[in-house]
Formats: C-alpha cells, structure tokens, sequence
C-alpha cells in the first residue's frame, strides 16, 4: 500500500474523525489490554511489537523504516508507556481492512502529545484521517493530556486543512514546519459540585422533613468546594500552558535509554 505523508515526523500516519465513538478492551500487546477505539466507521488499536517490526521489514521507503524503528525503540524501552509511542493501526470496521495509522510521539510532557497520521493513497478524501484523529484526541484527553501539538509540511496544505477541521489553531514554528496545538475543553467544577450538592442536599432535607434547607446547604457547599476546585484547576491550566509554550519549538519527548 502507498502512503501520503501528511506528517513529516509519522510518514505512514492518519488524521481524520466523527463525533461518535467508544473505548473497548482488547489487543495484546500490553501488560495490560490495550484500548480498542471505535468510531463510526473505523477501528483504531495499538500495533503490537511484531506487527511495528512488519512494517519496518516491508516498507519500502527508508524514511518510514526509520520512523517505524523509532517507535518500535519506544515501545521496547518503555513498556509501561508504550501505548504513547505504537502506531495505532486503523482499520475499517465492516471490513478489517488497514487504511493506515495514527499515533502519539511519546508519552505526554507538561499535559501536551503531538500526533501524527498517515492514510493509504486509495482512501484519501474520505474524511478516515479526521475521523480517527477526533477519536485519538479525545482519547488522550481522557487519560491527562490537556494540549494536543500536530507539526506540517509548510506545503502541507491537506494536512493543515485536516488540522483545522479538528479544530487546531496555530501555534508557532515547530521542527518539521508550522505547529498547531488543540486544547481540552475546560471543566467547571463549581456547576458539577453545585448540582451534586443539590442532590445530596434535598435528599438530606428531605430525610429530615426540610427538603428546601437541605437544598440550600447543599447548593452553599457544592459552590464552596466546586469554586476551590476551579480556582486549583485554572491556576494548574496555566501554569502547564505556560511551561509548553516555554518550551518554544516541539520537541520529541525523550526516549528513555
């Protein structure tokens, strides 16, 4: 299969996603079960080592050989974290046909990955790429990444409109050209501690025939704890966004000796 790549650093690697998707277990290249990512039409898991090696064994350009190597060096040397380094290989759910992989460069430092993707020639244009990016994204944002960073060609075109599909915005120079970054939605802590404090409040009143009190303690203790939260969170968020941007131009996380 021939590739385009859309990401200098991730030649074979994919970028393109829908709303709807889901975490199921399964795979076997971990310790642990690798997630499996399903979206509305694709099937996203983690290559395990021998399915990396294959593709280094079988490709034909020496850039991606050297790519796959790098990754396959991560996964080797840091097994817990693996999961950061495999290619992710993406499949078609009706058919188990692979189109292609997506990935992460490295496990998160200061809460920000950078992801790269590639799609097979022949199913270019289908909006794949976005569709298992989204679900990729999101993914990381569930497990403590708050700034996703994706680098292009600067004649990248199709890669940088894929990028902004997702939402990215730019973010500087990076080492392989422009650099976009995507942030994680903000969490409101005061509105989900006030609403949980309104439960636990009316049926605290409620148990003892003040339903109205209860709830006001309730709505009181929720904002307390919920604006605390906030302020912590905030202060976290910036602080973490200020040491990525220090950072100036991405740089690969290390790989562990």
């Amino acid at each position: 299969m021939d590739f385009v790549a859309c990401n200098s650093r991730f030649p074979s690697f994919l970028v393109m996603v829908v709303v709807k998707w889901e975490i199921i277990s399964g795979g076997e290249c971990m310790k642990k079960k690798d997630p499996i990512l399903k979206t509305k039409r694709l099937l996203l898991r983690p290559m395990s080592n021998e399915e990396i090696q294959k593709m280094i064994e079988t490709a034909l350009d020496e850039e991606i050989k050297k790519e796959y190597q790098e990754m396959l060096s991560g996964c080797e040397a840091d097994p817990e974290n693996r999961i950061w380094y495999a290619p992710w290989k993406m499949t078609l759910k009706n058919e188990d046909t692979y189109i292609g992989d997506l990935g992460f460069k490295g496990p998160p430092v200061e809460k920000t990955v950078e992801i790269g993707y590639g799609v097979g020639k022949e199913y270019e244009g289908n909006g794949y790429t976005t569709e298992a990016a989204e679900a990729m994204i999101q993914w990381a944002y569930g497990n403590g990444v708050w700034f996703v960073e994706a680098e292009t060609d600067a004649d990248n075109k199709a890669s940088q409109k894929i990028l902004e599909k997702l939402g990215f915005e730019p973010d500087g120079e990076g080492e392989e050209g422009p650099r976009f970054v995507k942030e994680a939605e903000k969490t409101s802590w005061m509105s989900i501690y006030m609403l949980f404090g309104i439960s636990i409040g009316t049926a605290l009143g409620a148990a003892n025939g003040n339903t109205g009190l209860g709830m006001c303690l309730g709505i009181c203790v929720g904002l307390c704890i919920g604006a605390g939260l906030d302020v912590s969170w905030k202060k976290n968020w910036e602080q973490s966004r200020k040491n990525r941007a220090g950072r100036g131009t991405w740089k690969s996380n290390q790989k562990p000796n």
